[in-house]
């Protein structure tokens, strides 16, 4: 199970946020690579600011799976300050999943994008299951 794991992190690039120490995170902090770039949280807070301001300018935010996804980036913004925060349990971290698959397809230019966005979303529902 383990090397299913790693295999999941692997493919979604997300190695790197396990290994960090709580409480260090800084601006410049590696979170994630895709062999030619790298995620970092200062990146993160932008995009999870972006991500928030979206949902509230495009959807209805007092429907449930905005709402909850909304206080899922609040709470990422938290941790990357290194402030505590509560995580999610396994139905809404499937609702968030959906969420941030349905903005990013909204984003997508083609549909090899959107095939691109569901194996990623199909990857972290399968990380839940096996995580959560």
């Amino acid at each position: 199970m383990q090397k299913q794991i790693q295999g999941i992190m692997g493919k979604i690039g997300i190695k790197e946020l396990f290994e960090i120490p709580y409480g260090k995170l800084q601006g410049n902090t590696v979170l994630a690579t895709n062999e030619r770039e790298n995620l970092t949280v200062s990146q993160l807070l932008k995009s999870a600011e972006y991500l928030i301001k979206f949902i509230k300018n495009n959807f209805a935010v007092d429907e449930y799976r905005y709402s909850i996804t909304i206080i899922y980036l609040k709470s990422v913004q938290l941790v990357l300050n290194n402030r505590k925060a509560e995580k999610p349990n396994k139905e809404d971290a499937h609702i968030i999943i959906d969420v941030m698959q349905e903005i990013a397809d909204i984003h997508a230019k083609n549909i090899g994008e959107k095939k691109f966005n569901k194996e990623i979303a199909t990857s972290l529902n399968c990380l839940v299951e096996i995580l959560l």
